[in-house]
């Protein structure tokens, strides 16, 4: 074995050991990931697996908002391939395995950027570090909730991995494989893929101008014609899915955000303490109450954001060494160091949003920009980006021995680090904090002073460069490691979500399950409304197969979102909007919609002011821990399918996710209203004939029908070409 080969080992098994440390708390404890991991994101893997087992399809679904082109939502994870594999392996996946799967996407990452500082000849430890500190950067681990940005995150290492060895040696095949790779950046079509795309693009271009300023032209055909390639490539594998979302965002309630909406959650200016502090607004454990921007003491409605958002803690290591070896000893715009320093900084200004005019520039300048909110989301490339800064400063390591002096530098770091400590002390005495502010500083100081000795003592050979780097190397994992896990922004017991693996003794959603088995005369289960139980249930429909007309999700049609219920993200409060259609529950469209059953947290009463006391049948009122769930039955709900003209017959003979088969015997030619929601993709036919789907009372779907028994065909054709060129004819008008 090659002493190469020993090195590379040794520091991918010490990359596994690290991650498998910060995972104690999901392997050995019993937690899971919490918040939006398992009230978004896991009940949309249960619903795919569920359908896959089964040979439904799960292209629609009709158990999120009345019906949800689940194909076209990149939140689905259908079009996410490290998802399927939950998918795959069980029709009902538990959530350590969802996690499982999910948290081995950080590891993979962190390998692709060990292997890409090898391929820029960065010593071991350079590697490694970064590796690291990319691994467990505050954004990523802080936020393990939204997974389709942490395997986004994932693939931006992996393709940046690719391309830099593309561009390094060049040939077709390396081209094609970063076009892959890069097709699985862009496909989940979230603001982390959307900024690391615009990442490799500029690092591409940082290459190929210089070389083409250069006319070494034979150099950029060897070395970037594959690159381009690939770019080619990845489009042509990312169209579709791209297609069906922008025909889905031009059919909902988020077709572009306003530049007050696309600004909201930005980082606010006082949460850039926590880079060089993880625990100066109080205890990352919880044990003393947060008391930064997003808490109540800051105020104001675009702080209504979870701490992990304003996270930036990736290490003290960094701060370290962007203070010695990036302006003391003039490295921070070092060639190869350069791209690094202005990519954070350029992250940093985008993630500050609303909070300086940049990005108010970028918003009306960039295409793309209006199509997502929450500018912090820009700290996971901050994260990335301050990862290679520290791998490209590590390497720079030997100008400690540069005994010349920088005074400048030491100056300017001076002043930097008084002004710092200045803002920080007297913000913690505004606020009464300073117990906080001693208490954060103690363990980073302990840290600060093990690595400059270790580094101090390689300087005077009293201990070898790898011994010292080795030392370096344990402490930058310890620091990681104890800042980024378990944590209240990524850690609960798994108790707090078992009613979504299942509902089996439950007080209440047993209950709920219970009336699955309730049909409409036509034999189509009825539409449940689940409101005010809170967060963990919001998407159990998605898993128990209830046909709810509610949800979480920031997407839903724009029909939907105007006649049935604004503004109704989730489901978790006690509040119910109504549209301009469903303008109460005592309302003919409650009735259209099938709507049998309103399971509330609240006296229906309490939820609508418009309605009788006796217009629902309280069917029971159960208790469950803290709360009361009342069970209501609506006796008005009419069936899924009528004939306008009546004078005939209805006779389901299939009823599925993406197809609904219809026997019609009607004395008269005449209409038939299906109601379900009209959604572009959805085709049907009249005893074999096409026939054009026309929109019925501004939301549902209805085909003419003749005289005498018909067979009506409803099917869900989302990727027919005919739909997907139509969709390309609707975004370009």
């Amino acid at each position: 074995m090659t002493a190469n080969l020993k090195e590379n080992l040794f520091c991918l098994l010490a990359i596994t050991l690290v991650w498998f440390l910060f995972c104690w708390p999901w392997f050995m404890a019993g937690n899971v990931i919490p918040h939006d991991a398992k009230n978004h994101f896991y009940p949309m893997i249960r619903f795919v697996a569920n359908a896959w087992h089964s040979g439904e399809s799960f292209t629609w679904s009709p158990h999120h908002f009345a019906g949800f082109p689940m194909i076209a939502d990149p939140q689905s994870g259908i079009w996410t391939p490290t998802l399927w594999i939950p998918s795959l392996l069980s029709a009902a996946p538990n959530m350590r395995l969802v996690d499982t799967i999910h948290l081995l996407h950080l590891p993979v990452g962190a390998f692709a950027i060990y292997a890409f500082g090898k391929t820029n000849n960065w010593r071991w430890d350079a590697s490694l570090i970064a590796a690291l500190t990319y691994m467990l950067a505050g954004a990523v681990t802080f936020r393990l909730e939204h997974m389709l940005m942490t395997i986004s995150y994932m693939w931006i290492a992996i393709a940046l991995w690719r391309l830099n060895a593309a561009m390094k040696f060049g040939g077709l095949w390396r081209g094609i494989i970063f076009g892959v790779t890069l097709a699985l950046v862009i496909i989940d079509r979230n603001h982390v893929a959307y900024l690391g795309a615009w990442f490799l693009l500029i690092w591409w271009l940082a290459a190929i101008i210089p070389d083409f300023l250069k006319k070494e032209f034979s150099h950029t055909v060897r070395q970037h014609l594959p690159v381009a390639v690939g770019g080619v490539l990845a489009l042509i594998l990312a169209i579709v899915p791209i297609i069906l979302l922008l025909q889905l965002a031009q059919n909902s309630n988020r077709a572009e955000f306003s530049y007050l909406d696309a600004s909201w959650q930005s980082l606010h200016p006082f949460a850039m303490f926590t880079f060089f502090l993880p625990e100066y607004y109080g205890a990352l454990d919880g044990s003393v109450r947060h008391w930064g921007p997003a808490s109540s003491l800051w105020g104001g409605e675009n702080l209504i954001m979870h701490r992990g958002m304003l996270h930036m803690y990736s290490g003290i290591l960094p701060v370290l060494l962007i203070v010695w070896i990036g302006i003391i000893k003039k490295q921070l715009f070092a060639p190869g160091i350069r791209f690094f320093t202005i990519a954070a900084l350029c992250y940093l200004l985008y993630s500050l949003g609303r909070y300086t005019p940049v990005f108010a520039y970028l918003y009306d300048i960039v295409p793309g920009i209006d199509l997502f909110r929450r500018p912090s989301d820009g700290l996971f490339l901050f994260g990335l980006s301050i990862s290679l800064l520290t791998g490209a400063l590590v390497q720079k390591l030997d100008h400690l021995n540069d005994r010349r002096s920088n005074k400048i530098g030491w100056l300017c770091s001076v002043l930097f680090l008084i002004l710092i400590t200045y803002m920080l002390f007297n913000t913690a005495s505004q606020h009464q904090r300073l117990s906080d502010f001693a208490n954060s500083l103690v363990l980073p100081m302990l840290i600060v002073g093990t690595v400059i000795t270790a580094f101090l003592l390689a300087s005077r050979n009293i201990v070898s460069n790898n011994s010292a780097m080795i030392i370096v190397t344990a402490v930058v994992s310890l620091d990681l490691i104890y800042h980024s896990t378990n944590n209240r922004m990524n850690t609960r017991p798994a108790d707090a979500y078992r009613t979504l693996e299942t509902t089996s003794g439950h007080p209440a959603f047993s209950r709920v399950e219970a009336l699955l088995k309730e049909r409409d005369t036509l034999g189509v289960g009825w539409r449940t409304e689940i409101l005010g139980l809170g967060p963990v249930v919001q998407n159990l429909p998605q898993v128990i197969g209830s046909q709810s007309t509610l949800g979480y999700n920031p997407l839903r049609l724009a029909g939907f979102e105007k006649y049935i219920a604004p503004d109704m993200q989730n489901n978790a409060a006690k509040k119910r909007n109504f549209g301009m259609a469903m303008i109460s529950y005592d309302s003919e469209l409650t009735n259209e919609m099938g709507l049998r059953y309103i399971i509330s947290g609240a006296p229906i009463e309490t939820l609508d002011m418009d309605v009788e006391a006796d217009r629902f049948e309280l069917m029971r009122k159960v208790n469950y821990g803290r709360r009361n769930a009342y069970f209501y039955e609506n006796l008005q709900a009419l069936e899924r399918a009528a004939l306008l003209g009546g004078e005939g017959e209805i006779n389901m003979l299939v009823y599925s996710n993406s197809e609904i088969r219809i026997e019609v015997t009607s004395k008269i030619e005449n209409r038939l209203v299906l109601r379900e929601f009209y959604y572009p993709g959805w085709v049907a036919t009249v005893n074999g004939v096409p026939v054009e789907i026309a929109r019925y009372d501004k939301l549902f779907r209805a085909v003419d029908v003749p005289q005498g028994k018909s067979r009506i065909v409803f099917r869900f054709e989302p990727l027919s070409a005919n739909n997907i060129w139509n969709a390309i004819k609707d975004l370009s008008s």
